[in-house]
C-alpha cells in the first residue's frame, strides 16, 4: 500500500518518542532509588562525602552489587572494576589509606598531609617534581630534610650543621652572608677568622674567643662596645690591655716593671694600689726624698737599733740606709776610716719574707 509523506513523518516521530521513553525508563529509576528510597547503611557501608551524590551505576556497574570494593584503593586504582579516578603516576609513595590526606567531600586540595603514611625518605617526595623541593636560595646541604625540618612545621628550622655539604672554601660565611643566613653584626669586632674559631653550631653565644689571629691591640676591640672594656674602678692608664693581661687568663695581672726606680719583685706581690695609691700608673712615694730606695715607702718602719755604725754604739739613720739592700759596715770609731766588720751587699733582700 502506498503511504504518503504525512504517514512517514508520523512513523518517524513515533519511533523517536518510543526511544526517548525507553531511555528514561532504564536510567531514571537508578538515580531516584539512590537518592530517595534506598538506605545504603543497611549494607554495612555508609556513603560519605561526595559519594552520596553518585548514581548507583557509578560503583555498581552492569548491575553487579556483590563484591563492590569498600576501600579507597579498591576503587581508585588502575584496572579496578569500578571506573574511578586512580592515583596519578607522579603520586608520592604512600600507604593505601587515602583519607589520611584527602577529604571525602573534596579530593583536592589536600586537607592534611600525614607523613606517617608516606614511604621512603623526605627527598623521595620533596624532589621538586612530586612535591616542592629545595628552593634556589637553599643552603648547600645533603638531602636529609629531617635533619633541620619537621613534618609538623617546615619553618622555623632547627639547623643541624652536620648535614651541610662541604663547600670548596669550607667557609661558614658561604652561608652566613646576610642572604641565606645571618652574618656579622655591625658592632662585631674586626677579624679574618672563620666563624667556627669562636662560635659553636649548637649555640652561637657565648663565644669561645680565640685571640691568636686578631690584628691590632686589645683596646681596638675591648672598648666596651665591640667587646668588654675596663671595669669600673680600673686603674687609669694609657697602656694597652696586653701590658698587664694575657689571654686566656684575663683576671691575672702580669705587668712587668721596667723602670729603674722599681726596687724589684717583693716576696709577696702587693696589690697595684699599694704603691699606686692614686689608682693611676704613676707610683706614689710616701717618703719621696728617699726614692727610689726602700726608704721611699718603708722609712717609717726603719729601726736604728740593730744598725750599728761604730763599735762605740753610733747608729745609722734612714737617710744613710735608704737602700736597705745595700752594704753597710761597722767602723772602729766615729772617724769612719777603719772597718771593723763588713756586711756584704744583699743582706736585706726584697724577695725575702722578712729582713735578717
Amino acid at each position: 500500500m502506498f503511504r504518503g509523506p504525512a504517514h512517514w513523518v508520523l512513523t518517524c516521530s513515533s519511533k523517536v518518542i518510543v526511544a526517548l521513553a525507553l531511555a528514561w525508563f532504564f536510567t531514571a529509576p537508578a538515580a531516584a532509588v539512590q537518592r530517595t528510597q534506598f538506605d545504603h547503611l543497611t549494607t554495612g557501608y555508609e556513603l560519605q562525602g561526595a559519594h552520596r551524590d553518585l548514581s548507583c551505576e557509578y560503583c555498581h556497574q552492569r548491575g553487579v552489587f556483590k563484591g563492590t570494593p569498600r576501600t579507597c584503593v579498591g576503587c581508585h586504582t588502575t584496572g579496578s572494576r569500578v571506573t574511578s579516578t586512580p592515583r596519578p603516576p607522579n603520586h608520592i609513595s604512600t600507604q593505601d589509606d587515602c583519607q589520611l590526606c584527602h577529604s571525602l567531600y573534596n579530593f583536592e586540595p589536600i586537607v592534611h598531609m600525614d607523613h606517617l603514611a608516606a614511604r621512603g625518605t623526605c627527598f623521595s617526595c620533596h624532589n621538586g617534581l612530586s612535591v616542592m623541593g629545595k628552593n634556589q636560595g637553599h643552603i648547600p646541604s645533603d638531602n636529609n630534610c629531617g635533619a633541620c625540618h619537621t613534618t609538623n612545621a617546615f619553618n622555623p628550622v632547627r639547623m643541624d650543621h652536620a648535614n651541610l655539604v662541604v663547600r670548596a672554601a669550607n667557609s661558614c660565611r658561604g652561608c652566613h652572608s646576610g642572604v641565606q643566613a645571618a652574618t656579622l653584626p655591625r658592632n662585631h669586632l674586626p677579624t679574618t677568622q672563620e666563624c667556627g674559631a669562636c662560635h659553636g653550631t649548637l649555640s652561637w653565644t657565648p663565644a669561645r674567643f680565640d685571640h691568636t689571629a686578631i690584628a691590632g691591640n686589645c683596646q681596638s676591640c675591648h672598648n666596651a662596645a665591640a667587646a668588654t672594656g675596663k671595669v669600673a674602678g680600673h686603674m687609669t692608664t694609657s697602656l694597652d690591655c696586653s701590658a698587664c693581661h694575657r689571654y686566656p687568663n684575663w683576671s691575672a695581672v702580669t705587668f712587668v716593671h721596667t723602670s729603674a726606680e722599681y726596687p724589684g719583685d717583693h716576696h709577696s706581690a702587693p696589690a697595684c694600689t699599694a704603691c699606686h695609691t692614686t689608682n693611676t700608673d704613676k707610683a706614689t712615694w710616701q717618703f719621696a726624698s728617699y726614692r727610689p730606695g726602700c726608704g721611699g715607702c718603708h722609712a717609717s718602719a726603719f729601726k736604728p737599733d740593730g744598725h750599728d755604725k761604730t763599735l762605740g754604739g753610733m747608729k745609722y739613720n734612714i737617710s744613710e740606709l735608704r737602700n736597705c739592700s745595700g752594704a753597710c759596715h761597722v767602723y772602729t770609731d766615729a772617724k769612719l776610716t777603719t772597718i771593723a766588720k763588713s756586711r756584704p751587699a744583699g743582706h736585706h733582700k726584697v724577695t725575702d719574707g722578712a729582713f735578717h
